[in-house]
């Protein structure tokens, strides 16, 4: 349910607590537009005891320039609604499975789970938490992605909105899904992308669908030997894709 939500008038860098999660982390920034914002973001992730997502994989693998490219299914599907943790946070539990193609049975992948708070949702694989969606969904707000994992410091702010309420398009085997509704996920440090490496992490969510296109990429362009570094080749590295191809409970 939509609320509003009144924005600091004074802005920079803007650090806010996560009530009894993050003590001092700092999770976002703001900008000063002295406008009152609507309360989104949940939509934009929901999550119902027997749901399901089912995406389309594209995986291709770079060495020595040559690509081996592989597609499966996932599916996620929430299993369970576990005991709110000790934040009061709702959790969820999610099995992901997999099959080679539409007509092969689901082979349960793994497990994972997704915590919903006032102030963001959070994934957790093997393990490794991480933050998905900070509140409100507003373009070109930052946040620290590792904020609840020793992978980066405490104030690193390498994860951005963009494109926030936009509609989105995405075509997969011929088939185009479309959204009127979206946001992006996305890198926000511009060294990610040089003449020698790639690294891509980028997630668009539909409103009142939840995440439908994922796409990862981390490639070595640098082919050694003391030669320059061609951002025209991967010489090593992988790329996945996923696209949302049916959902429902």
């Amino acid at each position: 349910m939509n609320q509003n939500y009144s924005l600091p008038t004074r802005c920079g860098l803007m650090r806010w607590v996560l009530p009894a999660l993050l003590g001092a982390a700092a999770l976002t920034s703001c900008q000063d537009n002295g406008e009152v914002q609507p309360f989104l973001g949940p939509e934009y992730y929901p999550l119902e005891v027997g749901s399901y997502r089912i995406y389309d994989v594209a995986d291709t693998v770079w060495n020595n320039a040559q690509a081996t490219v592989s597609r499966f299914q996932f599916r996620e599907q929430v299993d369970t609604e576990l005991s709110p943790d000790a934040t009061g946070q709702v959790v969820y539990r999610v099995i992901r499975s997999r099959r080679p193609t539409a007509t092969d049975a689901w082979r349960a992948d793994s497990v994972f789970t997704v915590r919903v708070g006032e102030r963001a949702i959070t994934e957790q694989f093997n393990n490794r938490r991480t933050v998905a969606l900070v509140f409100p969904v507003q373009e070109e707000k930052f946040w620290n992605l590792n904020a609840f994992n020793s992978q980066d410091t405490i104030t690193a702010l390498n994860r951005r909105y963009t494109r926030v309420g936009q509609p989105f398009s995405v075509e997969r085997d011929g088939e185009t899904y479309r959204y009127d509704n979206s946001v992006t996920t996305t890198n926000n440090l511009a060294e990610d992308v040089n003449a020698c490496y790639t690294t891509v992490k980028r997630t668009t969510f539909a409103q009142g669908v939840g995440p439908v296109y994922r796409v990862s990429r981390s490639f070595v362009h640098d082919p050694g030997g003391g030669r320059p570094c061609d951002n025209t080749i991967n010489y090593a590295g992988q790329s996945r894709s996923e696209v949302l191809i049916d959902s429902g409970k």
